[in-house]
């Protein structure tokens, strides 16, 4: 045998080594990895924000606010009301006590938010409305019946989650496509 097939030899013997070793650097991750615990993950998203920035999203959750508030006290008979500009002020008033409120809950009372499973929510709009109707607008707004706030504020959460589901999805579809065109570019 030649110098250089031992030579050679030796490193093979090294390299091998080396491949071993890795190997075992990537085993002990691979079990680092797995010790979390597997399972789906359940993402339950009780307040979805239409923007990550504060103000966009005042603006379009008093939107939405307002088209569904005034579409419901529009086509059905919840409440009285003098001058339509009242249901304005009314959304504006609603959509910053519900804003704050709910940062407020996500920050200090995770706990109660998931407890509950949002229904916190809906008892403290019942609560707003209900005083709305008592103390802020009491001539100008009036609810039919004790039990209209109720049924308005369930009906208003159903359609409003049932439209930030759709934006939602719109949202994730026109991201998925820049992405997918970023990628078709460079790829």
């Amino acid at each position: 045998m030649n110098k250089n097939d031992k030579d050679i030899r030796k490193e093979i013997e090294e390299l091998e080594k080396l491949i071993d070793k890795v190997k075992k650097q990537n085993e002990e991750e691979r079990k680092k990895h797995n010790l979390k615990p597997k399972g789906t993950v359940v993402k339950i998203n009780l307040a979805s924000a239409y923007s990550h920035n504060f103000w966009v999203n005042i603006i379009f959750s008093f939107l939405i606010n307002f088209i569904v508030i005034f579409s419901i006290l529009k086509l059905f008979d919840f409440a009285n009301i003098t001058n339509d500009v009242f249901i304005i002020y009314i959304v504006f008033i609603f959509t910053i006590l519900e804003e704050f409120y709910k940062r407020y809950l996500f920050a200090k009372q995770v706990k109660v938010v998931l407890f509950t499973s949002g229904l916190i929510f809906t008892l403290i709009n019942i609560v707003i409305f209900y005083l709305l109707d008592i103390f802020v607008f009491s001539t100008q707004f009036s609810f039919n019946s004790y039990l209209d706030p109720i049924a308005f504020v369930i009906l208003f959460q159903v359609i409003r989650a049932f439209i930030k589901n759709i934006y939602i999805r719109i949202n994730q579809r026109n991201t998925l496509r820049k992405i997918k065109r970023k990628r078709w570019n460079y790829g």
